[in-house]
């Protein structure tokens, strides 16, 4: 009995071969670079046990992989290219290179004309403009929904505090 095509045996054998040859090839280090804001950023010691969730995700990695957290607290998608922050981490990727991109706290704020960038326009539109400038440098973009803030009414219910904003990042990564 045939269980496998010819071309499908001959598809697992390239592949074989392929990871086979990978266990003698060391490839240089890949980089994440983390943007976004305090849900994501590095803590001080003195606000512990504070922590973004950012400043312990190198724990999961090996010394192969580089982790640079430039996420930074208060910042959105509008502030973080307007202070130069997006320029300092797209001057440094290399191809192979994955870009975390998670906004979405402060972008919310519309009585900050500094950080504010409206969902469905503004914020879209930047992270669309993350995504584009990360593939351009070969670079992998990967969008994060903004965490959730813990608020609950009276009855214990879960009280929306984003809106549209997780929406509007599902709704790009589909894109």
């Amino acid at each position: 009995m045939n269980f496998v095509s010819e071309k499908t045996f001959k598809a697992s054998c390239v592949l074989c071969i392929v990871l086979f040859a990978m266990n003698f090839y060391l490839p240089e280090k890949v980089s994440i670079f983390l943007i976004g804001d305090s849900t994501m950023s590095n803590k001080l010691a003195g606000d512990e046990p504070e922590k973004g969730w950012g400043q312990l995700f190198p724990e999961y990695f090996n010394d192969q992989v580089l982790i640079e957290n430039h996420a930074k607290n208060g910042r959105s998608t509008k502030s973080f290219i307007n202070e130069g922050l997006w320029k300092k981490v797209l001057d440094r990727i290399k191809p192979g290179d994955f870009v975390l991109i998670q906004f979405g706290h402060n972008d919310s704020k519309a009585s900050d004309s500094t950080r504010y960038a409206e969902a469905n326009i503004t914020y879209k539109n930047n992270l669309i403009n993350y995504i584009l400038e990360t593939r351009n440098k070969g670079g992998i973009p990967v969008l994060i929904t903004p965490v959730n803030r813990r608020k609950f009414d009276e009855h214990g219910n879960f009280v929306d505090q984003h809106g549209d904003y997780p929406k509007v990042v599902r709704e790009v990564a589909a894109e």
